[in-house]
């Protein structure tokens, strides 16, 4: 799990100051002369997002096949160097610490560091992890993506991370190798760690991300529970775009697709067109609802007619909607909602799934 750091406030680097704790050496087949830099505390990752502190930046420019970097001098660091569109190495610092970084390539992202145990651990996991994520989204570019490849390969990466964290129990890269988890790995992973594994800079990065995966197996506890069939819809009431309040309960006797949405969601918009198949084939039996989430009103409204959605459409406001994502249990978006006609979940679908038409024109049918 790689994050990235905040923005804001201009520095230059050069190749030979003499207070450099960072030297990045780049290979001289990387035509690429300069480098942007993101860095800050590691505290204040943590913050609340209206707390956090705006990002120091930097550039750095390779002279003489390298350059520098000024560490932070009171306190641990995030330093965060973009190489290329989707990756970047992540640097985490102590006061004090004197670190070597060896890029070797941009595409696929090389790279070794020494001058700091925590750093060679993560950089050699970062290298590893990277060449499976390459392998997976080479498969996800094939017209028909091999689920039992894919599976494989995702069960290579989290058994990576998981041999480590059991071979290197008191490494500082442990919290590293635990973010990289998900779920009951993740929560088994923390509860696991040793006190020298807990004296890690990154340590503090793990209690935030334990809350998150918390919250995420709730949430997906309570989707298992809505589509047993045996709970009833929450109800919710919001305005149409002509301000007529729509109810979920109008609609008691038909077959009901709720669809959680916004058009800032490309995925969203992407199943338009099998949606608008779905309700022609089978109206009138079936009614859908689109709701609108985290949107501004005149986008969605501007929605609406540039996509022509020829179903009931009502807005979720941004500030007094309630709390019908976590009656859903909606953890991403478009998730769509079967709801039959006694008024009871029989589905639930998170992201843009095909299998989702056929599961409707069954349930319908």
């Amino acid at each position: 799990m790689k994050k990235r750091l905040y923005a804001s406030a201009a520095a230059a680097l050069v190749a030979g100051c003499a207070l450099a704790d960072i030297t990045v050496n780049v290979n001289p087949q990387i035509d690429r002369k300069e480098f942007d830099i993101e860095y800050g505390y590691m505290a204040d990752l943590v913050k609340p997002r209206q707390d956090r502190p705006e990002a120091l930046r930097a550039k750095g420019t390779v002279t003489d096949g390298k350059f520098v970097i000024p560490t932070l001098t009171d306190g641990n660091a995030q330093y965060v160097i973009p190489v290329a569109e989707r990756d970047y190495i992540a640097i985490y610092t102590k006061p004090g610490d004197n670190i070597t970084v060896d890029l070797q390539s941009v595409a696929p992202l090389s790279y070794s560091i020494t001058g700091s145990k925590m750093m060679e651990d993560i950089a050699r996991l970062d290298t590893e992890s990277n060449k499976l994520l390459d392998e997976y989204q080479k498969q996800m570019a094939t017209n028909a993506p091999d689920s039992a490849v894919m599976a494989g390969i995702r069960e290579r990466y989290d058994n990576m991370f998981s041999d480590f964290i059991a071979a290197n129990k008191d490494s500082e890269a442990v919290p590293y190798a635990i973010l990289h988890l998900d779920g009951q790995k993740f929560l088994d992973a923390y509860g696991s760690m040793t006190p020298a594994a807990k004296q890690s800079p990154m340590a503090i990065l793990l209690e935030p991300q334990k809350e998150y995966v918390e919250r995420e197996m709730a949430a997906q506890r309570r989707m298992i529970e809505l589509q047993s069939g045996t709970v009833d819809a929450p109800n919710f009431t919001f305005d149409d775009a002509a301000g007529k309040p729509v109810s979920l309960s109008d609609f008691k006797g038909k077959w009901v697709v709720i669809d959680f949405w916004g058009t800032w969601c490309p995925w969203c918009i992407k199943g338009f067109p099998s949606l608008k198949e779905a309700y022609a084939q089978l109206k009138p039996k079936l009614e859908i609802i689109g709701v609108a989430c985290n949107d501004k009103r005149e986008s969605w409204e501007n929605g609406i007619k540039k996509y022509e959605l020829p179903w009931v459409n009502v807005y979720n406001p941004e500030k007094g909607g309630g709390k019908i994502l976590e009656d859903y249990a909606v953890q991403g978006f478009p998730t769509k909602v079967i709801v039959n006609p006694e008024g009871k979940i029989v589905n639930i679908t998170v992201g843009e799934n095909p299998a989702f038409f056929d599961i409707l024109k069954e349930l319908v049918k």
